[in-house]
């Protein structure tokens, strides 16, 4: 009897196993569910992401997160702009698309691809920042830390630490904030407790800061680095490239991916799509499913939303 009840007890324990092991593999491997994605500007002047699963797919399999309309730092004119002017600092929001052997990213905002001329910023411009992205359900600095963060390098004029454009693992990350005009440390970065930070100025401007599907909670590893200004990749293994798909415009090659261009208000769309090949074999196995819990309790998604106009 003793045997028996030892013998299924094994059978459970290795069917429990199996399930575990298979969803694991699922959500590392071959599906981006839980997956964070991040972009900022290279000065900070605002941010956001994408937390694959927190909102439905659509019927073309895209995933859309919406940042906040009042919340891209645009000098004297706070969160604004001057009359009869866009905020090149304002990021719409960012769309995501998974097929069976590529990932679409769109991001939607007033920036230009070349960035927004700058005389005090080295380069004589500010744009965006790298794409970043974890699948280990971890926060930004953890997922660092642990070997665990990605980055895409899609603009050729900022001032990353890598210049081949395309995607990397292992990525370690660095701000540029003190070379474009941004929230530096010493200026308190993202949301440290002085009255010139990211989210001090945006609220002092009467804005209201939002973050996409993400929160201050994933940036600033749950409170700990208030000052968090992390934007572009230091150093990373370079995996593949991408291919563009917009570059400012809408394009009929992105419209043709089922991309629903009326979701944001931004001037400019910039996509592309790289493979999931090199993402696959360099992602770690799970050690357990415990950690994917992580990005729920560190990435409670914003209610903001942008409705388009």
């Amino acid at each position: 009897m003793k045997t028996q009840n030892l013998f299924n007890l094994m059978k459970v324990g290795i069917a429990t196993f199996g399930i575990f092991f298979v969803a694991g593999q699922g959500a590392y491997a071959s599906d981006l569910k839980g997956t964070a994605f991040s972009i900022s500007l290279e000065c900070m002047n605002d941010t956001t992401g994408l937390l694959m699963g927190q909102n439905s797919t659509d019927a073309n399999g895209w995933q859309y997160a919406f940042d906040s309309n009042k919340d891209g730092m645009n000098g004297n004119y706070w969160v604004g702009a001057a009359p009869g002017s866009v905020n090149p600092y304002d990021i719409s929001g960012m769309a995501i698309k998974e097929t069976a052997t590529s990932i679409i990213v769109a991001i939607n905002g007033n920036m230009k691809l070349t960035g927004e001329a700058e005389q005090g910023a080295t380069g004589g411009q500010i744009g965006y920042g790298d794409l970043f992205f974890n699948m280990a359900g971890k926060t930004f600095e953890n997922a660092m830390s642990g070997g665990d963060l990605f980055g895409i390098h899609f603009s050729s004029v900022n001032a990353s630490g890598v210049q081949q454009l395309g995607v990397y693992s292992s990525v370690q990350a660095k701000t540029v904030t003190n070379i474009k005009e941004g929230y530096t440390v010493g200026y308190g970065g993202l949301a440290g407790d002085g009255w010139i930070s990211y989210e001090t100025q945006v609220k002092q401007g009467g804005g209201v800061v939002g973050y996409g599907d993400l929160t201050s909670s994933y940036f600033t590893n749950n409170g700990k680095d208030k000052t968090f200004n992390l934007n572009v990749i230091d150093s990373g293994n370079y995996l593949n490239g991408i291919s563009f798909l917009a570059q400012g415009n809408v394009t009929q090659q992105l419209l043709t991916t089922g991309y629903d261009a009326n979701k944001f208000n931004g001037t400019q769309t910039i996509a592309f799509e790289f493979k999931k090949s090199g993402i696959v074999q360099s992602t770690p196995e799970p050690a357990s499913l415990a950690g994917l819990g992580m990005v729920g309790l560190a990435l409670a998604g914003s209610k903001l939303r942008k409705k388009s106009s």
